[in-house]
């Protein structure tokens, strides 16, 4: 679960996948969502966003994806998600955080694996070991789910990201571009070389995120 459905968020939920499943499928499904397909029109031949081209790459799967309004084309990913809400998120889960959400999600995933579907002499857990091994390797490296784009530093010693500012070392004020690399969690700046601040990502508007040690010189 992410706050929002972001491109960034959308690789960070593979990611997890990925590490949980212990490896990668061949190949993917998708309905034609925005996070990694550019807009197409009728007759006129599918387009990737060229940083989901980078991530899938860089995992190696194939991505397929459904017909408008065709997604009875994958399978039972309906049924399963509406499976997952009444069971998991009925009722509302009371939680502080994203992390204490996602825990509790994972535990009642795991779960599944002692139940037996109908018609089968295994568990989900058993026939999953079976499948497992035909997963593709889990590269050395994971990919750094974030979206980076270059930043200004204003006279407060600020960068602005999504309206809102976050602040850097002074010493960068009126300096060259920075880089901010946006992540689910967290944006991160750099000068290129070397990491100059860190800060938790907010998702408010208009917001100003300091830190004050950054303004002690």
């Amino acid at each position: 679960a992410f706050p929002n459905q972001q491109q960034e968020a959308l690789f960070e939920g593979h990611k997890e996948a990925f590490a949980l499943f212990g490896g990668v499928p061949h190949a993917i499904w998708y309905d034609q969502l925005s996070q990694a397909v550019k807009r197409s029109f009728v007759g006129h031949k599918l387009q990737e966003q060229e940083s989901f081209i980078a991530f899938r790459s860089h995992y190696l799967f194939q991505s397929r994806f459904c017909n408008p309004g065709e997604g009875h084309e994958k399978g039972l990913v309906e049924n399963l998600v509406g499976y997952a809400r009444r069971n998991f998120l009925v009722p509302v889960p009371e939680v502080e955080s994203f992390q204490e959400l996602n825990a509790l999600l994972k535990e009642r995933c795991m779960a599944e694996a002692k139940r037996r579907l109908r018609g089968e002499t295994l568990t989900i857990g058993e026939l999953w070991e079976k499948e497992r091994p035909h997963l593709l390797p889990l590269p050395s490296r994971t990919f750094p789910c974030c979206r980076t784009v270059p930043v200004h530093t204003n006279g407060f010693s600020l960068v602005t990201f999504q309206t809102n500012r976050y602040s850097v070392p002074v010493e960068h004020a009126h300096g060259p571009l920075l880089l901010l690399r946006a992540f689910v969690d967290r944006v991160e700046v750099s000068d290129g070389t070397e990491l100059v601040a860190t800060h938790h990502r907010c998702y408010e508007r208009e917001q100003d995120i300091l830190d004050p040690l950054h303004y002690l010189p």
